[in-house]
Order: C-alpha cells, then sequence, then structure tokens
C-alpha cells in the first residue's frame, strides 16, 4: 500500500474511533481502535492496561472540560506495520477559557483488523 494512502487509512480510524470516542465520552468506540494491553506512559513509567487507562467522561467532569480548540494530528512515521503519531489541543471550558494545552503521542500497528493503538503517552502543560 502506499504511503499516503497508509497515512489516510489511519487517520480515519483515528478520527472515527478515537477522537470521536474522546468527543462522546464513548470508551467502547477508544476500545475499537487499542489492541490490548495497552501501554500507558506517564510520570517516567509505562504501565499496562487491559481497559483504556484515560475515561473521557471522568476527565470532563474532573476539569470542567467541554471542547477543544486549535486540535492537529500528524502520522510522524508509518509503514505498513507500524505508525506512530502525535497530537495537541488546547482543552476549553464552556465558556471557552482555557484549561491546559495537552500534546499525546501514539504508537499502532497494523492487524487483521485495521489500526490498532497499542501505546499512548500524555502530557498537560
Amino acid at each position: 500500500m502506499k504511503y499516503e494512502a497508509l497515512k489516510e487509512e489511519l487517520f480515519k480510524a483515528y478520527m472515527d474511533y478515537y477522537a470521536e470516542g474522546f468527543k462522546t465520552s464513548d470508551l467502547s468506540l477508544i476500545d475499537k481502535i487499542v489492541k490490548y494491553p495497552i501501554a500507558y506512559i506517564k510520570d517516567g513509567s509505562v504501565d499496562f492496561f487491559t481497559e483504556y487507562p484515560i475515561d473521557p467522561k471522568k476527565l470532563k467532569a474532573d476539569t470542567g472540560w467541554d471542547h477543544s480548540t486549535d486540535w492537529k494530528f500528524e502520522i510522524t512515521a508509518i509503514n505498513e506495520r507500524d505508525a506512530h503519531a502525535t497530537a495537541s489541543a488546547v482543552r476549553r471550558r464552556k465558556d471557552g477559557s482555557k484549561i491546559e494545552s495537552v500534546h499525546g503521542f501514539y504508537a499502532f500497528t497494523m492487524t487483521d483488523d485495521g489500526w490498532k493503538m497499542y501505546a499512548v503517552a500524555d502530557n498537560t502543560f
């Protein structure tokens, strides 16, 4: 498969399952793009989870997060087997005020069921 086609396929999977799952707080959508156990890299350690380690509904309740702006998604490396990607955004309250900036790193692998995320790291500032 050609490079651009691979990128389009991964972008579509990310948007349809991961981004939409976060937007709607639907972990069942996120589960469709995750290969468990998933590695979660945070605070200098790597932990493995059999459920997605970030709950969008809880995150929204804890922070007052209503929507995001300045969203960017970039596939930084890809071939027929593996891919790396980054995403960034500004999380905002309902009134538009800034909560925090967030940056994520994702590692994906190609499976018989399509692209699956097997590692995630995030950082807020």
